[in-house]
Parts: structure tokens; sequence; C-alpha cells
């Protein structure tokens, strides 16, 4: 495995020595930074030590490493945006955009398109308005966090309106986060587990 290789998906498992051949670094080194805890790993039934290609790519992003080119899709994270305001997800699409290489977005304009877009584009995170026509961001949030297919997707709600009571209900759906519009850009980067992309790309 070599800078010349074919790009590896996400979800692909990597050995110690595969991950040193990648990094051009010795396993031993690998198996340090596992062992300290620094390096998310498992051991597979066998006894053997794998590592998630998207893992190492967090590792990398969080110690502001170069990413290998087999690795460049790995670390992309899949955000959707859900916001009735149309005005908003253009801003957004403008804001991100110079993290095309790290961010993949999906932007919809109601909570029943929502749903359907969850289901083929597999965001790691949705950013949701809470307050839309026919289905608000609360209940969309319910929808996913009661579907096991969908309850481990990181959910923000966002409004310009949120106060106690709005914040206590959207962590009561499921959000892990509720937060006032305007949302913050590095916040948002920083839920996809990309703060060290903010810092190079120089977003302060």
């Amino acid at each position: 495995m070599d800078e010349n290789s074919e790009h590896i998906p996400p979800e692909t498992l990597l050995t110690s020595y595969q991950v040193g051949e990648l990094l051009q670094v010795n396993p031993s080194s690998v198996n340090k930074w596992v062992k300290a805890g620094r390096l998310p790993a498992f051991r597979t039934p066998g006894g053997h030590r794998r590592i998630r290609a998207a893992d190492l790519v967090s590792f990398l992003n969080a110690h502001c490493m170069p990413i290998p080119r087999p690795l460049a899709d790995a670390g992309k994270r899949r955000l959707l945006i859900v916001d009735d305001d149309n005005t908003q997800l253009s801003i957004w699409q403008r804001q991100l955009k110079p993290f095309n290489e790290h961010v993949e977005v999906a932007l919809v304009n109601n909570g029943i398109d929502a749903l359907v877009q969850v289901g083929s584009f597999n965001p790691h995170a949705v950013l949701l308005d809470v307050i839309m026509d026919d289905l608000d961001g609360i209940e969309v949030c319910k929808r996913l966090k009661s579907n096991p297919e969908t309850d481990a997707i990181r959910v923000i709600v966002a409004s310009n309106l949120m106060d106690d009571t709005m914040t206590k209900a959207a962590l009561g759906a499921g959000a892990c986060k509720a937060l006032s519009k305007p949302v913050e850009l590095e916040a948002l980067l920083s839920e996809l587990g990309l703060s060290a992309a903010v810092a190079l790309v120089g977003v302060a």
C-alpha cells in the first residue's frame, strides 16, 4: 500500500504495518499511538489490531499531519444542512466551499426531504433549523434518533429563537447541540471533527 494506491474508503480496516507504510513511519510508532489512546483501534476476535481509515485521518487532522493521497476521501465528512430559508442555504454553501476537500455538503429546505436525503446521503452530521413548515427540526431529530439506522448521526439544531425551553426540547429529542443562529462556521466544523482543517484554511 503506497502513495500510488487507489483511494481507500473510510471504513477500510488497516493493520499497523499498513498504517506505517502510508505514513512512512515504523509500525512500532503506530502501536505506541494506539497504546497511548491517541489513535483509535480495536482487536479482531483473533487478537489482531485494526485501525479504521476514517479514524486514521481524524488522527492526522488533529495533529496537523499531511494526509496521504490514498486517504484523501477517507476523511471527508458528509454534512446535511436543513433550512427553509434558501438564502441561508446559499450562505452555508458559500462558507463551506473552501473546505470541499474535507466536507461533502447536501442542502435541503424542508424536514420531509431531509429524512429522504438522510437515507441516500448517509451524513455524519445534520444541521437542522428548528422552525420549519410541515415538519420542524425537533421532530426530524426525534425520527432520526428513533431509527437504529440513523441514531448515530450527530444532530445539531439551530434557531433564531433558541431559548431554554427550545434547548431542552432539542436535547431531549437527541440533538448533541442546540445553537443560536447565526451558527459559527468554526463550531460547525468542530462538530465534524475538522477543527484542525479550520486552522489550515485560515478561518479565525
